[in-house]
């Protein structure tokens, strides 16, 4: 049997002892772009149930807003001392719904700037803990919005 040379046989085990840490590494790469993958898909549905809500409750403000703009309508149309009163709450449901708005956008504008936080973040394990609390704190936000905003309707129809 003929002995193999020895660069020969140098490069058989460096070959035999490397191949599983190549593997190993090709595999973690793998495993890491995918992982990436599916965190920027989280993102992205994120994103895009954050821009549907927006719509949602800026149906709801204007919907509000008509209202309140009906009822001052109609008391134009009804002079007297007891549409006072009715004035100076039509004045306070706007007061609310103009905060509301105005509450709304700021928090749109964080959010959008926490996403683009969590998209910058590298590690995985991190930004997928940041896209949770994320996602719940827009629930959040988005039950306080929606209950005062049918609190500030309810008043509305009390009034008419």
């Amino acid at each position: 049997m003929q002995l193999l040379k020895p660069v020969t046989l140098s490069l058989l085990l460096s070959t035999l002892l490397f191949a599983p840490t190549a593997r190993c590494a090709a595999a973690d790469q793998l495993r890491q772009e995918r992982t990436r993958a599916t965190q920027q898909a989280q993102t992205n549905e994120l994103y895009q149930r954050q821009q549907l809500e927006n719509l949602n409750r800026d149906q709801e403000l204007n919907q509000t807003q008509r209202q309140l703009d009906q009822l001052r309508q109609q008391e134009t149309r009804r002079p007297g001392l007891a549409a006072q009163p009715r004035a100076q709450q039509l004045n306070e449901t706007q007061r609310q719904l103009d905060q509301l708005q105005q509450e709304q956008q700021l928090n749109r504008v964080q959010q959008e700037l926490k996403l683009n936080e969590i998209e910058r973040e590298q590690n995985p394990v991190r930004r997928q803990e940041q896209l949770r609390e994320l996602q719940l704190q827009q629930q959040m936000q988005s039950l306080q919005e929606q209950s005062r905003t049918k609190l500030m309707q309810q008043d509305l129809n009390r009034l008419r």
